[in-house]
């Protein structure tokens, strides 16, 4: 069924003479009955009673008439929608993330993107990795940002963020002078340490056994369960620890809290930029993601979790 048969038939029905329809559709009246004709063999009913030039519709004709002039709204609809595609970006955008990126970078980026793109309603899931990917998958979600990849044919991944480990110190404390640590010294320090399992310290973990330091060579104060509760307990004066870089750019900047890097490789993390491999993203999807290319900026900032 070709969808300017159906036009055509709402026009004649509209003006109740080919000749009209004719005038309107500016070709000639053969072609007007050719298509009618056209339509009542491929729906298999007669769609017109012909009296004399007036035309009136049968039973069959109001009901294809019906559904041709919804057609016809959709496809006006689809019209101006596209029209719509060479305007400002619109509509929802809603991102899933896994809880390092969904806490320490997504909430400022998907801030200022909003602010660049008033008309993008913004909404950011956070939960577990491998939900987040699950649901890209299942095409529930657009877009994820997690911090680690999970390999799946449906699935592709691409660098977003790279966040460094750092030791962070009170002003005050006698390592406050320094600007890095061997990880040979740092594991001579009493320290403050996330529970096990987080992702900072499966980082830390293992750039210790890469450099033969074993778990027992440690010597661990307290475990206080993710990133803000050792940051709250560092503030406070009750020893250092290993975190984010950017979980305490705020802190560093003002001059709270003191950074040290730290020497040696493995001591950082790469977030991930998670997208179906066969579905072709919004514009309001692209549009966050070239976004974010632009302001994470290049080099270590070009990655994702």
């Amino acid at each position: 069924m070709d969808l300017r048969h159906l036009r055509t038939l709402s026009i004649v029905a509209d003006k109740g003479s080919f000749s009209q329809a004719a005038a309107v559709l500016e070709i000639s009246q053969p072609a007007v009955s050719f298509q009618i004709r056209a339509l009542e063999e491929s729906l298999g009913h007669r769609l017109l009673d012909r009296n004399g030039r007036r035309v009136a519709l049968t039973e069959a004709g109001e009901v294809a008439y019906r559904y041709a002039r919804r057609s016809i709204g959709l496809e006006q609809e689809l019209e101006r929608e596209l029209e719509d595609l060479g305007g400002e970006i619109g509509g929802q955008l809603v991102l899933g993330s896994s809880t390092g990126p969904g806490e320490l970078v997504l909430p400022s980026l998907l801030g200022r993107f909003a602010q660049a793109h008033p008309k993008a309603a913004v909404r950011l899931v956070v939960t577990d990795t491998q939900t987040v990917c699950d649901r890209v998958l299942g095409e529930e979600l657009e877009v994820g940002v997690v911090g680690a990849q999970r390999p799946h044919r449906g699935l592709s991944f691409t660098p977003f963020l790279r966040d460094r480990l750092v030791v962070i110190v009170p002003p005050g404390h006698e390592l406050a002078a320094r600007t890095s640590l061997s990880l040979a010294e740092l594991a001579a320090w009493p320290m403050l340490m996330q529970q096990d399992g987080s992702g900072v310290r499966s980082v830390l973990e293992s750039a210790l056994h890469e450099a033969g330091i074993r778990d027992r060579d440690l010597t661990v104060t307290m475990e206080l369960g993710l990133q803000q509760s050792v940051k709250s307990a560092v503030l406070d004066g009750l020893g250092i620890t290993v975190i984010s870089q950017l979980a305490v750019e705020r802190e560093v900047t003002d001059g709270t809290l003191v950074s040290l890097g730290i020497e040696g490789p493995g001591l950082s993390r790469d977030f991930w930029l998670v997208l179906h491999a066969n579905r072709t993203l919004r514009r309001v999807t692209q549009a966050f993601v070239d976004f974010a290319a632009v302001h994470l900026g290049a080099g270590d900032r070009a990655g994702v979790e």
